[in-house]
């Protein structure tokens, strides 16, 4: 069904949509695991419904060898995206990287995966992570280069950290929708660092989004395509799952979600236990996982087999490269404030995308597709209006969130 999207002309919404995508943050701890693109695709398919812009790539360059190693990628609309690998790009990565292009430049992590197969953060492999990058970059940049008086784009501005930032209005239904699209991405691939992820508004977002309101109206935070607990133990089929805490979340606009895919016809379940945020979570985490790699040396020290060795070596690779992932996206006083999806406090609702065990054990690897992206783009244009109906009442709850903690309102 066609939905009404179009640019606005007002200068900030009433309601906000925000998404990014976390370039190399494919795993966390205790099994979880994920295609983090889903928010930044979810955004750019209203984007591209509202202008009618390609993301087709038209070009993957590539500077091969080990001395400033990266992948540039260009779409038909203009866009440019730079990405850039630690360890370098071989010839043969180069042509792997080549089957990108053709492809809309949507889901970011699906073609990473698709031109090599898998992606892991924290540095194990660097050159999916920078050709993600590339990708997400140019497909932002399209829009200011197409439409430069509608969009602005911004720098990450944080150290180590090369992403874009993309900020506009929508007009959704007749409701002036502010719209915010990042790529949270690192010099080098070796993410992910999310400091900024969802609608947390520091660094280079902070005037952006006091530009936009999105740090004072209701929104809605649209994450990944995923498969972990509490959920994909008990679902048989591709479920959305809406997260807001009471007190600390938005639960009016986690309703307006829930209500739109129920509309829809599409599986759905809102957990308000989920998403509380916690003063030591992060920190605590952090300091278990460093304890579990001194045990790792402590073994790796005593062992003499090159069987031991071996097995060690293995078993920490898969330890970094999967559970530290948990650890390394957001640092410590971030994650106390704004909970582990980025969430300004009384904000937002969190929809994200889980799979089951079943499905996981088949394919390996949650991977966006373009009909998730049609349904994520569905729901978030029916909530835009259940939201406003309910405005008054979605406002009360972001005051009483902010004033608990110690928040000032402009």
């Amino acid at each position: 069904m066609k939905t009404n999207i179009s640019l606005s002309a007002a200068p900030f919404g009433v309601i906000g949509v925000v998404g990014h995508a976390g370039c190399g943050h494919a795993n966390s701890h205790l099994g979880f695991i994920q295609d983090d693109s889903g928010g930044l695709s979810a955004v750019l398919g209203l984007l591209r419904e509202a202008t009618g812009l390609s993301l087709e790539i038209a070009e993957c360059n590539v500077h091969t060898g080990l001395e400033d190693a990266y992948f540039q990628v260009k779409t038909v609309s203009g866009g440019e995206g730079i990405g850039t690998a630690r360890r370098g790009i071989t010839a043969s990565e180069a042509r792997l990287a080549s089957h990108c292009v053709g492809k809309q430049a949507v889901c970011s992590q699906a073609i990473a995966v698709d031109c090599f197969g898998r992606i892991l953060g924290q540095g194990a492999m660097e050159v999916p992570v920078a050709l993600q990058t590339a990708i997400a970059n140019a497909a932002l940049d399209s829009f200011v280069k197409a439409f430069s008086d509608q969009f602005i784009i911004k720098e990450e501005d944080l150290e180590g950290n090369c992403g874009k930032i993309l900020g506009t209005v929508l007009d959704i239904h007749g409701v002036p929708v502010s719209v915010m699209a990042l790529s949270n991405a690192t010099v080098g691939g070796i993410g992910p660092n999310e400091d900024i992820e969802g609608n947390v508004n520091l660094y280079g977002k902070k005037d952006l989004s006091e530009k936009l309101h999105l740090d004072r109206i209701p929104s809605f935070v649209i994450e990944g395509k995923v498969c972990a607990e509490p959920l994909s133990s008990v679902i048989k089929e591709p479920t959305f799952l809406i997260r807001a805490f009471p007190g600390d979340d938005n639960t009016v606009a986690a309703k307006a979600l829930l209500k739109a895919a129920q509309s829809l016809g599409l599986p759905v379940e809102y957990r308000p236990e989920l998403l509380g945020r916690s003063d030591t979570a992060m920190e605590d985490l952090t300091r278990q996982q460093g304890r579990k790699i001194i045990e790792f040396g402590k073994r790796l020290s005593k062992a003499s087999t090159a069987q031991e060795k071996v097995r060690i070596a293995a078993e920490l690779n898969e330890f970094c490269s999967q559970e530290l992932g948990g650890i390394t996206f957001m640092s410590n006083d971030v994650h106390k404030v704004m909970g582990g999806v980025g969430c300004i406090p009384g904000t937002s609702a969190v929809m994200s995308l889980f799979i089951s065990r079943e499905q996981l054990q088949k394919q390996v690897l949650p991977t966006l597709e373009s009909e998730d992206v049609k349904n994520y783009d569905r729901i978030i244009c029916a909530a835009v209006g259940y939201l406003n109906e309910n405005l008054g009442q979605a406002n009360e709850e972001l005051i009483a969130a902010q004033e608990k903690y110690g928040m000032t309102r402009h």
